[in-house]
């Protein structure tokens, strides 16, 4: 097996692994509950478009570097109708992959450096927006790669011909200035100045990260996983780059017998580059990704057809057995610890930190609290108010009743008793006024 066949072998390893990645990754973020996330709606895209070009690389440069034809003829004919159909489509696809990345980019950066904004400028609907200009644009970008090269017919079958990579403005203004400007400069630009920003921003607040919620502390392992993604997509597509410019400035660069075997060899490791850069997100994603992890996870044991409730209800009982003390395990110098030590030493060990939302739900109960005893008191002080108002009140009727009793004797004529004594024919009437009885 000589290097050829080695470098296809390879990639085709990777082409296999990528492509079950990214069928799973694509399966998952488009799940319902991941699609309200605008990042997820760019990771779904990405992961298609990932597997669309891993797909494409199989005929474009795994099965040429097996020599799998009995004739020359062959060969000839299969790579005329590849490069002539299928190669820009795949250059289509890597567009897209890119300008994936820059979307993926501005949407971290606004997540750290701009969070107020986020929910109004990153939606699961711009997102798809998005994603659908993105296609559009490398469509339209990449259509003329559909010309680069001509199918001829002779008496032994079909050839390929360079067309428009022969004539020399085509070389160096699109091949090379368009590129030039439209894959490296402009999003490398974006990707360097967007990621560092939002690097410097999480190193200034990392002595915040006990403050922080836990939806932020999510947000932070995702910005962190999606870095390590545009790092290996920088890294994995800067010798690409570099091969288009020395092709541009040395046209006969797959020609010339001094350059051909090691043009054909950076090519190959070019490729490999391609596919591993495509092939191998899956892994970042879960290791980073906690919630990435528990999706696969509830995936391989309920099927892809469970529903969202059901996936909360994992989620719940996944993180109630993380918070259960299991009664086993519990040791101190090499000894069991009984269930009295057990539960004392919980007791006496520090609590935790409380978090910023735990904080602010006890400053509210507090407060809220301190609301309802003024409350009480004032209906405590209200009701004794009024308690002595019914007294005063009833004090009030009393003395009136009193007024109005003696203001009626006083109207009334006062009686007179009248005594008759009889003596010896003799009368004598006295009259006595009440006060005087």
């Amino acid at each position: 097996m000589d290097s050829q066949q080695l470098m296809a072998t390879a990639i085709l390893v990777i082409v296999i692994i990528g492509c079950l990645g990214n069928i799973l990754s694509f399966t998952l973020f488009s799940r319902p509950h991941m699609r309200a996330s605008s990042v997820n709606v760019l990771l779904c895209a990405l992961s298609f478009v990932d597997f669309t070009m891993l797909f494409l690389m199989i005929p474009c440069f795994v099965l040429p570097g097996f020599s799998i034809w009995e004739t020359n003829e062959g060969h000839l004919t299969y790579m005329a109708y590849i490069l002539k159909f299928v190669y820009p489509v795949n250059l289509i696809m890597q567009t897209c992959s890119i300008y994936i990345m820059v979307m993926i980019t501005m949407e971290r950066w606004t997540a750290v450096c701009r969070p107020l904004q986020v929910r109004i400028w990153c939606t699961p609907k711009k997102s798809r927006i998005a994603i659908l200009v993105i296609f559009l644009c490398s469509v339209a970008y990449n259509a003329i790669r559909f010309f680069e090269y001509s199918i001829k017919e002779n008496e032994t079958g079909v050839i390929y011909e360079r067309y428009l990579r022969d004539e020399r403005w085509y070389m160096l203004g699109y091949f090379t200035g368009l590129y030039l400007l439209t894959h490296f400069l402009v999003p490398f630009s974006i990707l360097a100045v967007m990621n560092g920003h939002v690097i410097v921003t999480m190193w200034r607040h990392r002595s915040q990260r006990q403050l922080l919620t836990r939806q932020q502390r999510r947000e932070q392992s995702t910005t962190i996983m999606l870095l390590v993604v545009t790092g290996m997509f920088a890294f994995c597509n800067t010798l690409p780059f570099l091969m288009n410019l020395v092709e541009c400035a040395m046209p006969d660069l797959f020609s010339h017998p001094s350059t051909a075997g090691l043009a054909y060899q950076l090519n190959d490791l070019t490729n490999l580059l391609v596919a591993l850069n495509s092939g191998t997100t899956f892994l970042v994603y879960a290791i980073f990704s906690e919630k990435y992890r528990q999706t696969i996870c509830f995936m391989l044991k309920n099927g892809c057809c469970a529903t969202v409730s059901d996936f909360n209800a994992y989620t719940n009982m996944s993180r109630t057995a993380s918070m259960r003390v299991t009664s086993t395990g519990h040791t101190q110098n090499g000894h069991k610890l009984s269930t009295c030590s057990r539960s004392s030493e919980m007791l006496l060990k520090p609590t935790q930190i409380p978090t910023r939302a735990e904080r602010s739900v006890s400053e509210y109960n507090s407060r809220m609290n301190g609301k309802l005893r003024k409350q009480k008191c004032s209906l405590d002080e209200t009701s004794r108010f009024s308690g002595i108002m019914r007294k005063k009140i009833h004090k009030f009727s009393m003395g009136d009743s009193m007024v109005h009793n003696a203001a009626i004797q006083s109207a009334t004529p006062t009686p007179e008793i009248t005594i008759t004594v009889t003596e010896e024919e003799e009368q004598t009437e006295v009259s006595l006024a009440p006060n005087d009885v």
